[in-house]
């Protein structure tokens, strides 16, 4: 069963789709083809040229661009040619991750046609899997879209947050906490502290986790 997002402004200014669906277990040893849009080309992104699949030929040694930050490849799980997925530095729930373009665009609205869709088809396929993952039942998606609404670093990404009944005590709070963690990001990148909540290590860690269900 397919249901349609649709997308709605919350009172907290956020830009959000919620999903509630029963996703069917991803059989590894299937040989069925799953055909994918001709313009949604995907890599999986991989810290180590020994696992199996498509590398991008830049990923070895690629940092990825997050407003005016630098973004460790290791910490990139699946990318695509305009899109891709990092582990979160402070998760607001377990499988909390970021989905932004590859190029610098601070609004949703400056992005073009062409990574407006990809943005959304990468979200719909990483929010799936980790759904599945987490052994979820829903998900939330959110944008914050400007200064006003939250966002501190300025560069559009989709937060993808697996959701279990009773993850927090009210629905409407997921969108404080993540205001809360979106601010304690940019502090984290602005002053570069030591990682006290999430290391390097544990992110990429996570990272590689993920990226075995792309495989």
């Amino acid at each position: 069963m397919v249901k349609l997002l649709v997308p709605f402004l919350s009172s907290k200014g956020f830009i959000t789709l919620c999903s509630s669906r029963v996703l069917r277990p991803i059989a590894t040893t299937s040989t069925t083809t799953t055909r994918v849009p001709s313009n949604h080309r995907f890599h999986i992104a991989r810290a180590s040229s020994s696992s199996s699949g498509y590398t991008h030929p830049k990923m070895e040694s690629e940092y990825y661009t997050f407003g005016p930050y630098k973004i460790h490849h290791k910490e990139v799980f699946y990318s695509t040619d305009l899109s891709f997925a990092m582990v979160n530095l402070r998760p607001v729930l377990p499988g909390h991750v970021l989905i932004c373009p590859r190029r610098e665009v601070k609004r949703f609205v400056d992005l073009t046609a062409d990574e407006t869709s990809d943005l959304w088809l990468t979200a719909q396929k990483v929010g799936g899997r980790l759904e599945y993952h987490h052994k979820a039942s829903s998900l939330t998606f959110s944008i914050q879209d400007g200064p006003q609404s939250g966002q501190t670093v300025p560069h559009v990404h989709i937060h993808i947050l697996p959701r279990k009944m009773g993850d927090v005590e009210k629905n409407d709070e997921i969108y404080d906490a993540i205001d809360a963690k979106e601010k304690e990001l940019k502090q984290k990148l602005d002053l570069d502290k030591e990682r006290k909540d999430r290391s390097r290590e544990e992110m990429t860690q996570e990272a590689d986790e993920y990226r075995m269900l792309f495989l």
